[in-house]
């Protein structure tokens, strides 16, 4: 491959998330993956994580790729020799995960419900690219989640869709609204989704985001009024 140039994420679906609680610690998981051709520039890479022992699904992951260069970085398109040489692996199957078509909204103070402030990478969070990492994102976006939620429900779906860089100078905003007001208005009753946006401090958008969550408990299913307004730190 072109030292030159490097792939990058360009979104995540995750879906299925089970919660930690039903695995233990010393218990076996099996993990599927496989990447296939996404569009005319892109490759898509598929996860399947499954128990070992009963074969239940635990969680379902699908991820679009594409080509930066690392010297303008800049997207660019797949040579002909490395799509080539990496054509022979990709399997000719749907994603895993049926692709979310809604547009992530416009988020700003004036309509996200928690916002939290100053937020920086460590050099453990940079990747070989130095990019910040998947899992510190996701430890942001989670950053904002409003406490009510963080405490009755548990993260049932996630979809990162990258928008710029993020290195490791970088000062950030994390962002959450939550879609409804309340679980009872929302589209599957007992059942919460929020919008969330990181952003450097200067208002450039790194990554926007959506979360699906579930009730911990069947009784729990209650509202989230509660949320504080413009809660910030």
């Amino acid at each position: 491959m072109d030292d030159d140039n490097v792939f990058i994420d360009e979104s995540i679906a995750l879906t299925d998330i089970i919660s930690s609680s039903t695995e233990f610690l010393g218990d076996v998981v099996q993990v599927d993956t496989w990447v296939a051709a996404s569009g005319k520039n892109g490759m898509r890479r598929d996860w399947l994580v499954r128990d070992s022992k009963t074969g239940d699904t635990l969680t379902r992951a699908s991820s679009i790729w594409v080509m930066m260069n690392k010297e303008t970085r800049r997207l660019s398109k797949i040579p002909d020799e490395v799509r080539g040489e990496i054509g022979s692996y990709f399997v000719d199957s749907p994603p895993i995960v049926d692709e979310d078509s809604r547009k992530l909204p416009k988020l700003d103070e004036s309509t996200a419900d928690v916002v939290r402030s100053g937020l920086t990478p460590r050099w453990s969070d940079l990747d070989v690219n130095q990019h910040v990492n998947n899992v510190k994102y996701v430890g942001w976006i989670l950053e904002s989640a409003p406490l009510p939620i963080l405490e009755s429900y548990e993260l049932s779906g996630m979809t990162l869709e990258y928008r710029r860089e993020c290195g490791r100078d970088s000062v950030l905003q994390s962002l959450t609204a939550v879609s409804g007001g309340n679980v009872g208005g929302l589209v599957n009753p007992g059942y919460v989704e929020c919008q969330h946006l990181l952003r450097h401090e200067s208002g450039a958008e790194i990554v926007k985001a959506r979360t699906e969550w579930r009730p911990k408990f069947a009784k729990s299913i209650g509202s989230v009024n509660q949320l504080p307004e413009a809660e910030s730190a």
